[in-house]
């Protein structure tokens, strides 16, 4: 619209003249108005950033679904296409799988789509009631194996608490079983289970609170962060003779796929953020394909088809199934086990005899 008034007397090039300063004025207008608009939604959205902690504003709420399309994600459904069409007792999982890879929540499905309660604030005091700080050698990557499984009842057996540590936000259900109990006692009674216990508790406190951050976000049960116990023993700079890297050990075309930098002198992989929001994400997208956390964890540790395969053979989606059955490697039958045992000991530290080891010293964390 016009901002000078025409007139049928004056010439052609005096009128082309006016509407061409009009335009001018019409788009300063405009300009200015949305320059206004806009410095008033950043002062909004400045204010919103800086109510809210910046853990929590630096991760959208991931929608149900997958997020991203990976070559092992593809291939992994193509072996449960073929499974479930060679065998029937397949078919009712592998439509609640293709429902949940499209962020729809399966009929009658006993895995939907998770929603996580959000946990409280963490219990910072604790660390001096289960470690006695100090300074601990850097653990080198080989675990010697745990103490064979006995009939003995372990702590767990014999006192249950539903009380949380701090530790964690008590939203893993799951029960004990023997392999969890194997691990548990690794970790609580032997002395190099102790010491990379110690080691792990310690290095955690700088990440903890960031990491269930993320997984909250990302609609991952926040106990799950204790995967990074196992895979790194918290260690933002550890490197596997795979090349897998950082705090969740991710190896590059992983970490490519979703969108971190692998590359000399810029390797996003040693950003304890940027890795533990992809660990998030991934696993949220795992879930969404196995429907289960145990054969999620399952999949990060062996990969996607290697976990669909075994399911496939044993026609049941079940992790204890594949492990009684001895379907999955040995490395990725322990993992499970080991993250599970993990959670239940720092859910329950004094349960585990922790606070009488801990003393009362105060010390700074290693951060090594």
């Amino acid at each position: 619209m016009s901002l000078v008034p025409r007139s049928e007397e004056v010439c052609p090039k005096s009128n082309l003249l006016k509407k061409l300063i009009s335009g001018i004025l019409a788009t300063l207008i405009m300009t200015a108005a949305t320059l206004s608009i806009s410095v008033v939604r950043a002062g909004d959205l400045t204010a919103k950033i800086e109510s809210k902690p910046s853990s929590e504003a630096a991760l959208e709420t991931l929608p149900p679904g997958l997020t991203r399309n990976r070559p092992a994600f593809r291939k992994a459904m193509e072996m449960l296409a073929d499974g479930a069409a060679a065998n029937p007792s397949l078919a009712g999982y592998y439509h609640a799988v293709t429902k949940r890879i499209k962020g729809e929540s399966p009929d009658d499905d006993s895995n939907p789509i998770p929603r996580v309660k959000p946990a409280g604030d963490a219990a910072q005091s604790l660390w001096n009631d289960i470690i006695a700080l100090g300074r601990v050698e850097t653990l080198s990557s080989a675990e010697p194996a745990p103490p064979a499984p006995t009939q003995d009842a372990t702590p767990a057996q014999t006192q249950e608490s539903s009380s949380q540590s701090g530790l964690t936000a008590g939203d893993m259900d799951f029960k004990m079983n023997p392999a969890i109990k194997q691990w548990t006692k690794y970790y609580t009674t032997t002395p190099r289970g102790l010491r990379t216990l110690k080691v792990g508790l310690e290095r955690s406190n700088a990440y903890l609170d960031m990491a269930r951050a993320e997984f909250r976000k990302a609609g991952v049960p926040e106990d799950l962060v204790w995967l990074a116990f196992v895979e790194s023993v918290w260690n933002p700079k550890a490197v596997s003779p795979a090349a897998a890297g950082g705090l969740w050990q991710f190896i590059p075309p992983t970490a490519r796929e979703y969108g971190l930098k692998v590359q000399s002198g810029d390797d996003e992989r040693s950003d304890p953020a940027k890795q533990t929001r992809v660990a998030a994400e991934y696993l949220h997208d795992l879930y969404a394909i196995f429907g289960s956390w145990e054969l999620s964890m399952a999949a990060y540790n062996g990969g996607e088809p290697r976990v669909m395969g075994a399911i496939v053979k044993a026609g049941a989606a079940d992790f204890w199934s594949l492990y009684d059955k001895q379907l999955l490697p040995k490395e990725t039958c322990d993992y499970v086990p080991k993250i599970l045992a993990s959670i239940r000991i720092v859910s329950q530290p004094e349960v585990y005899g922790l606070g009488a080891q801990a003393g009362t010293e105060s010390t700074s964390p290693a951060g090594s």
